[in-house]
């Protein structure tokens, strides 16, 4: 097949939906799909692309809280040029704004199946546009909803996603197919090696963002004791503000640490040195990276949230919790039942198989090949 991605988000940045579309794109490559990236070029002639990225022409360019922004001049039209010279027989998008509209149109008047992957719970970001909250998300859910029941088939990456899409009235196909892992979490693993026998270590890999909702965790290890130690490793515009933050607190300081964007190899390492992975978050639509934990044997504790319900399950991978009492409770009891700890590390692994590339990539094609 050829087959289209269109996406607003793409390197420069990084995160879970450039990642689930890298995994992808290399999975379908890797069984002989012909698929182009169509994105924004943020960079101008900085990018370093391979050549099945096309990028859409965008005269402004500008930063906006340490993002990259950029404006694409006339996109409906660049769009409706590839499609002509390519002739996709699918067009997969992965938001419902900007591009994605533009590649529905083009993709409506060259009558080809669009497939739409419904990332993010839209209005959860509504903060990000300078008007207030109130008015952003009913407008945010009106758009989205509109978008949806244009497209021919929608992606939910978990079931909740779809109950909540159906609840909105949208009334088109709904697939539930979770992100891939990165074949750099399933190509090798490792036996964990827990380096510190003074300290129980827990670990965060996120966006330094508010609606991760990090603040949570600090409220968790004021509830546990000195032994207890806390990594964020990630980026994001509220990096210097949650360090302050911590640096602050006299019963923080010496026990939570920042990482900054590591190396793939180093992220490695800190996945399999680590006792378990606290998952603040209540708007992920998955969390692509409870599975990268469990990839390596960790288990994950998570606050309650759409993305935690699909993939952890009590007592066998981790535990899904209400409070932050409930959380600090439930470290505690794992820090001091090591068998329930290894049982339920043991519970990962094998939950982190169904996230495979290999077996994503069949529901995947599956679902493309029901459509053409």
């Amino acid at each position: 097949m050829r087959i289209f991605f269109v996406t607003n988000n793409y390197t420069p940045y990084s995160g879970g939906v450039a990642s689930s579309i890298t995994a992808n794109v290399n999975a379908l490559r890797a069984h002989g799909h012909e698929v182009f990236i169509i994105t924004l070029n943020f960079l101008g002639k900085k990018h370093s692309d391979p050549d099945y990225v096309i990028r859409i022409p965008c005269p402004i360019r500008f930063m906006y809280k340490k993002n990259h922004m950029a404006i694409p001049w006339r996109p409906t039209h660049a769009i409706s040029t590839l499609i002509r010279k390519y002739m996709p027989d699918i067009i997969h998008i992965h938001h419902p704004f900007l591009l994605g509209v533009s590649a529905l149109h083009a993709a409506q008047r060259y009558t080809i199946p669009c497939i739409f992957t419904y990332h993010t719970l839209y209005e959860a970001y509504a903060h990000y546009v300078p008007l207030p909250r109130t008015c952003v998300q009913p407008l945010i859910r009106t758009a989205v909803r509109r978008f949806c029941n244009k497209i021919d088939t929608i992606i939910a990456p978990s079931t909740h996603v779809k109950h909540y899409l159906e609840s909105q009235k949208i009334i088109k196909p709904i697939a539930v197919i979770p992100s891939p892992l990165q074949d750099c979490f399933t190509a090798t693993y490792k036996e964990p090696q827990k380096t510190s026998k003074n300290h129980f270590e827990l670990l965060l890999v996120t966006r330094f963002v508010p609606e991760k909702n990090i603040p949570f965790l600090f409220e968790v290890m004021k509830l546990l004791p000195n032994a207890f130690r806390l990594t964020l490793v990630g980026y994001g515009n509220d990096y210097e503000t949650l360090y302050t933050l911590a640096l602050s607190s006299p019963q923080l300081s010496q026990r939570i640490r920042f990482v900054h964007k590591p190396e793939q190899k180093y992220l490695l390492e800190l996945y399999r040195t680590s006792h378990l992975f606290v998952f603040p978050s209540i708007a992920d639509t998955q969390g692509i990276v409870l599975a990268e934990s469990m990839s390596q044997g960790l288990p994950v504790i998570a606050l309650n949230g759409p993305g935690q319900r699909d993939i952890i399950v009590n007592g066998i991978n981790g535990f899904i919790v209400e409070n932050a009492q409930e959380m600090a409770a439930k470290i505690m009891t794992l820090a001091h039942k090591p068998e329930q700890l290894k049982q339920c590390a043991s519970g990962a692994r094998a939950t982190a198989q169904h996230y495979k590339t290999s077996s994503i990539t069949k529901r995947l094609l599956a679902l493309y090949y029901s459509i053409t």
